[in-house]
């Protein structure tokens, strides 16, 4: 049996925690805040709460492995439902809902849309760089670059760029699809691998699933899946330091004590001492509008992006309340409106939220700068014990991504002697 530490109480955290447990070992969870979730508790503004990022997950498989390595198996804890889908807003008017989870129900719709279906015979395109970045770089912990080998060059092509992508499709409105929500995310597209667009393939084949009670739900399950596997949980207590000796792992030194350690799974979005930072440079979040919609509002499926010159996203939270992710200095109010999403005479309430006051929230990954980034995150080619998972580490930040690393890790850990 290990002494694991966890830092950190967001979903990464948690699901770490979780996994070890049950592999017999003594975990300690190391929470700064006095509550445990992270942000899957989203934003709350006077009693209101508002989902800072869409709130489905794509990858179920992820989600119901974890729970079935930790406990009770999901189906008999938390409701997993598939959601429809995404509607497209395109500048010439153009509304194409792109169902999510089937090939045949994307051709369909494209086909109804658009006239022809030239989207699907491009995502096909991205199955075998999707093994391929599953097997290397999601199913087990990431070795780096000695995992670049020359098989894995010429599946993924590391080199091209989302900016290449441009040129691949005819339909405009289809590559917007493509290259808007990198944009969104804070991304260059010179400089972000094409290879990344393997998500449409993920998105098309696995769908996109909303959990019951929303994540606020999945932090309740977890929380009370870690109270059944008897994690320590320490609440208020800020840790800041790894000690090591001889390369590996012995303790975290928190504002009060130093705790030992065998294992350590720095979850948090802090980074710890003495290690030297990441040369990676953070993603600068878009800006967040928090609309509470009256009655009268016109219906909307629950995500929509509109692909106006910047990107506008826009998610239901249900109740009336709706997210608006946008990078323009204008009122994304306005700019909807310009493209016949005219919602200003239905705003009850409005909260906007600069990238200034969200960066103090979490960390929002990394910017690519060429496929190399990759490389160099927090959590790739582990040693001594040291782990990292959550938004600034290998994979990424969405939860399907930090749920594969969790379960890498405690792959790689093992269970402890019985």
């Amino acid at each position: 049996m290990a002494n694991v530490v966890v830092v950190g109480g967001g979903f990464a955290g948690l699901t770490a925690a979780a996994r070890l447990a049950k592999l017999r070992h003594d975990v300690t969870l190391v929470e700064a805040s006095e509550r445990l979730g992270g942000r899957l508790h989203g934003h709350t503004v006077n009693g209101a709460t508002w989902q800072l990022d869409v709130d489905t997950v794509t990858l179920p498989g992820v989600f119901r492995d974890l729970f079935r390595k930790s406990g009770r198996p999901l189906e008999r804890v938390l409701e997993l439902t598939k959601t429809e889908g995404r509607r497209h807003v395109f500048k010439d008017g153009t509304v194409l809902d792109l169902p999510l989870g089937n090939r045949g129900d994307q051709h369909e719709a494209v086909t109804a849309a658009l006239g022809e279906d030239e989207w699907s015979p491009w995502v096909d395109r991205f199955a075998e760089p999707w093994d391929v970045i599953r097997r290397t770089a999601l199913d087990q912990v990431f070795p780096g670059r000695p995992a670049v080998d020359r098989p894995m060059r010429k599946v993924l092509r590391p080199r091209r760029t989302i900016r290449a992508l441009d040129k691949e499709l005819a339909d405009e409105r289809l590559a917007k699809i493509v290259l808007d929500p990198v944009r969104l995310a804070g991304q260059d597209w010179r400089t972000t691998p094409a290879f990344t667009a393997v998500v449409h393939y993920v998105e098309r084949s696995f769908g996109r699933w909303r959990f019951e009670g929303g994540l606020p739900g999945l932090a309740a399950a977890l929380e009370r899946r870690l109270a059944e596997r008897r994690v320590t949980i320490e609440l208020g207590e800020s840790a800041h330091e790894i000690v090591r000796e001889s390369g590996r792992v012995t303790g975290v030194v928190t504002e009060r004590r130093t705790l030992p350690a065998d294992i350590v799974v720095w979850a948090a979005p802090t980074w710890p001492a003495p290690l030297p930072a990441p040369r990676a440079l953070p993603v600068i979040p878009a800006s967040r509008t928090l609309l509470t919609l009256s009655s009268e509002a016109p219906p909307m499926p629950e995500e929509v992006l509109v692909h106006a010159n910047p990107p506008i996203r826009l998610w239901s939270g249900g109740e009336g309340r709706w997210t608006i992710e946008h990078r323009s200095g204008e009122d994304p109010l306005r700019a909807l409106a310009r493209t016949g999403l005219d919602l200003r005479a239905f705003v009850v309430d409005r909260t906007d939220l600069a990238p200034s006051d969200l960066v103090v929230l979490g960390h929002w990954g990394w910017a690519w700068n060429t496929w190399t980034t990759a490389l160099d995150l927090p959590g790739v080619a582990p040693s001594g014990g040291l782990y990292f998972a959550g938004a600034h580490a290998h994979p990424g930040g969405t939860l399907e991504a930090i749920g594969t690393a969790t379960a890498a890790i405690a792959a790689d850990v093992g269970p402890a002697p019985r």
